[in-house]
Order: C-alpha cells, then structure tokens, then sequence
C-alpha cells in the first residue's frame, strides 16, 4: 500500500504542470491562487486525479480544501473508503 507521502508526491506532480510558472506544488501549495486555475480548469485536473486514484471526488468537499495537502487528506479518506 502507498503511503501518504507518496500519494503527495504522485498528486503533486499530477498538479505541477497547472502550477503557475516558477511555482513548484508542494503539500502547502494553495490551489486556487498558486495553481492559477480557473472553475473549469480545476475540474479537469480533478478528473486527473480521480483517473490516478481510482476515486470519484464529491463536489461537496471542494469548499474545504485549499491546499495540496487538504486534498490529499480528502483522498486518503476516499482511498480508504474504497478500499
């Protein structure tokens, strides 16, 4: 099973490309104004990262998050739903 930190380090570089030029994603990047990415940008990476980790994202819990790390923590709750 993939720990934490590795899960973080595959989510970041799945949000490094979105990332704003000379930003680099880490767990305390903000994701609205360090990634620079709009509503309908952000739900294309969130496909990204369903697609990566097998895990269907609820819309709901979108308004808690803001940084790499507090998504990570909502997938791991996924992850481990699933699982």
């Amino acid at each position: 099973m993939d720990t934490f930190d590795e899960r973080l380090a595959v989510l970041c570089g799945l949000l490094q490309p979105h990332a704003e030029k000379g930003i680099v994603v880490t767990a305390e990047t903000m994701l609205a104004s360090d990634l620079g990415i709009d509503s309908a940008q952000l739900m294309e990476v969130l496909l990204e990262v369903e697609d990566e980790f097998d895990v269907s994202i609820p819309l709901n819990v979108l308004p808690n998050v803001q940084t790499v790390e507090e998504l990570m923590n909502e997938l791991q709750k996924l992850i481990a739903a699933a699982g």
